[in-house]
């Protein structure tokens, strides 16, 4: 059992957002697999908000990590992940910066083709999937590779039917780390709901 964090319910309050140590997965689970995102064990510390346009979770993903030598258990790690519907998103595409990490599947796993984006900088640093060259154009937009390499972190970024996945993966668990996310979520939905 997970137990409470202050500083966690206390950012939820300032925010307005409902807190649980361990909350109903059901609905981060209705979201997985993620595309380059492996599956969490579980979620815990899970910050909730609806609103007009739809909703945001965001909670930390853990993940056992490689025992530390023979014999010992394995380390339980974890990410900040952000969940968010919204209903003006149309394509599916993914991309990422985090290649061979904890948190990432292998990109030779990913079940949809690596495509470029045409933008040799963006490219350089982010494997980009989706089904066709329209999803990446139409996802990918410009401003959106802008601000995802203004980030200079490890991130996932998955964009769906109905809404997105973010997950910054070295982004701190405290409250810096947490606000940084919060922030990150609204501006990267801006983004990624303007019309090109």
């Amino acid at each position: 059992m997970t137990n409470a964090v202050y500083w966690v319910e206390s950012f939820a309050a300032q925010r307005g957002m409902r807190y649980e140590a361990q909350g109903d997965e059901r609905w981060l689970r209705a979201w997985e697999p993620y595309t380059t995102l492996k599956v969490p064990l579980c979620y815990e510390h899970v910050l909730e908000a609806t609103g007009a346009g739809g909703s945001i979770t965001i909670a930390r993903a853990m993940f056992d990590y490689a025992a530390p030598a023979p014999g010992m258990p394995p380390s339980r790690v974890g990410t900040w992940i952000a969940i968010v519907q919204d209903t003006r998103i149309e394509v599916k595409v993914a991309t990422t910066s985090d290649f061979g990490g904890i948190f990432s599947e292998p990109l030779e796993l990913v079940d949809m083709s690596r495509l470029l984006t045409g933008d040799p900088a963006f490219d350089h640093v982010f494997a980009t999937f989706a089904p066709s060259a329209d999803a990446v154009a139409r996802g990918m937009t410009a401003s959106v590779r802008k601000l995802l390499l203004s980030w200079r972190s490890p991130v996932h970024a998955e964009l769906r039917p109905g809404g997105f996945v973010l997950a910054p993966v070295s982004a701190p668990a405290d409250p810096s780390g947490l606000n940084w996310l919060l922030d990150a979520v609204h501006i990267f939905g801006d983004k990624a709901t303007k019309r090109v």
